[in-house]
């Protein structure tokens, strides 16, 4: 196994843990950026001893430990089973539910190697392989469709989970890792962050917003920072700093006199 301390900078290194932090520095207990989930890929841009400078698939740069990744040891697949539940187990087995070895979280990928009837078998990043059950997951395609009516009922599977600066699954997620994931897994890249979301999409009028399209907020600075996505009737899903994963409404007063906007991708 090649030392991965030795990789050259613009090589692609594949997320091989369940997820892994990305940080501001190569240092321990150092605020978050953003985090990838197992089969995400990443560019490495350098090495700092036990640390890969990276940028991860959204643009974001960051440190991450080199023992989270490791080269690719599949070949590029036709079909990507993705997790489509909050967490999902895998397998040694096919219906050994008692092997269960590891959780996966909303939108982690791996290749499709093998479908069953109740489990899918996929390739995992080291080279071995696993199972994890059908209603965990979907099959997804290089042309997967991007479906915008999905968008809210993805951010719906983190309802609850408690807010994380620059986390991305239910254990902890922040208010564009929100809108990136619900709209990550139905098939669209957004930009990690609200300021950069806010910048790529489309203007909106208040009185023309639809369901899943982004609203904007200007709270802890002047500008872009924070963000929801609409669920109508004046409603929207955010992920909040005490209340956690939650529905807010426009008309509540920290928000009445700070809405920024709203944009729409699709």
């Amino acid at each position: 196994m090649p030392d991965l301390r030795e990789v050259e900078a613009g090589t692609t290194v594949v997320t091989a843990v369940a997820v892994t932090d990305v940080l501001e520095q190569p240092e321990e207990g150092i605020p978050l950026v953003t985090q990838l989930l197992m089969g995400w890929p990443a560019q490495v841009m350098g090495v700092e001893g036990d640390w890969f400078h990276i940028q991860a698939q959204d643009g974001s740069p960051g440190w991450a430990k080199v023992d989270h990744f490791c080269l690719p040891r599949w070949p590029a697949p036709s079909e990507v089973v993705q997790i489509v539940r909050a967490t999902a187990g895998l397998t040694t087995a096919a219906g050994t539910v008692g092997d269960r070895f590891c959780t996966l979280f909303l939108g982690s990928r791996l290749p499709l190697l093998e479908q069953g009837k109740e489990f899918l078998r996929v390739a995992l990043p080291r080279g071995s392989s696993a199972f994890v059950h059908r209603e965990d997951a979907q099959i997804i395609s290089s042309n997967q469709p991007v479906n915008k009516k999905q968008v809210l009922a993805v951010a719906g599977l983190y309802a609850g989970a408690p807010y994380l600066w620059g986390g991305m699954t239910a254990r902890g997620v922040d208010c564009s890792g929100l809108t990136y994931m619900a709209y990550f897994v139905n098939g669209f890249q957004l930009p990690r962050d609200a300021q950069d979301q806010f910048k790529a999409g489309i203007p909106v009028e208040k009185e023309d917003l639809e369901t899943g399209d982004l609203v904007f907020f200007s709270t802890i600075e002047p500008g872009p920072s924070h963000v929801g996505i609409y669920q109508g009737d004046g409603l929207f899903i955010n992920a909040r700093t005490k209340e956690g994963v939650t529905v807010t409404s426009f008309h509540e007063p920290f928000f009445a006199g700070r809405y920024l906007g709203a944009r729409k991708y699709l």
